[in-house]
Order: C-alpha cells, then structure tokens, then sequence
C-alpha cells in the first residue's frame, strides 16, 4: 500500500510541475492536427473536438486556409465546422463555427487537471486512513493474542 501512495504521490508532483508544458503543448498539437488532417485519427480526433466543442480552427476558422486540406478544398470547412459530421460548408456561409477550439481545450485540459487532482487527494487520504486502520488492528489483535496468552 505504501508503494501505492509514493506512486500517487509522485504522479500528483509529476502533474503539478508539468502543468504548463502541457498547456503550452496543447496549441501546436492542435495546428499539426490541422496539418494532417488527411491522417484517420487525426482528423477523426479534430473532428470530435471541433463537433462536440462547436468550435472550428484553432484561434478561428480561418485557420483551415493554411492547411493541406484547405489548399486542396479551397472555400470550403470541414463537416464537423458546419454541425455536420458528413458535409463540408462553404467558408462564405454563416452555418459554421465562429470560433476557434483552442480555449474549450485549453479549459477542458484545467478541468481534467482539477479532477485529476482531486481524485488523487481524496485516494491518497484513503489510502493513508486505511494504512492507520490497517495497523491499529494489528495492534489491538495483538494486545488481545496477548491478554488472552496471559489467562
């Protein structure tokens, strides 16, 4: 149990300390999704992003134009920009997106970081009132082993 609770531990400092590089990863991770949009499970992941945050882009939705997909695609967004997981809208069209999904992310990430941190609080101040329970009953069986020994 006590490797269990060093290992929370040092996840929970690992977490704290690398909160920032995380954050500051976050925005060109997003553009190299951009970039290989082309790829099945970067697009399929843009895609998720962008339909269920109802965003488009990074900072907007302009940020499609200077990407591969959009050079091939001129004017055009992808379906998930346009609340249709299927079909593309035209970038002249009020139908899409206005704004970019990199603040949902961003705040997405904060509050996966809050959870994460909290579950890892309350199982370790488990762990440790379950390690204490843990040797007061040894204890006390010990004590009656004893008491009993002595009749």
């Amino acid at each position: 149990m006590w490797l269990i609770l060093i290992l929370e531990i040092a996840l929970s400092i690992w977490i704290f300390y690398n909160l920032e590089s995380i954050k500051r990863s976050v925005r060109p991770m997003m553009f190299d999704l951009l970039d290989t949009y082309e790829d099945t499970q970067g697009s399929m992941v843009i895609d998720k992003i962008q339909y269920n945050f109802e965003c488009c882009g990074v900072d907007s939705h302009l940020d499609w134009i200077h990407t591969h997909w959009g050079q091939e695609n001129l004017g055009l967004l992808p379906g998930s920009c346009c609340h249709n997981m299927f079909r593309t809208c035209n970038i002249s069209s009020s139908t899409f997106a206005q704004t970019g999904c990199y603040e949902y992310v961003r705040n997405y990430v904060d509050f996966t970081y809050s959870v994460d941190m909290t579950v890892l609080l309350f199982a370790g101040f488990a762990q440790i009132i379950g390690i204490s329970l843990s040797y007061t009953l040894t204890r006390l069986i010990r004590e009656y082993e004893v008491a009993a020994d002595e009749k």
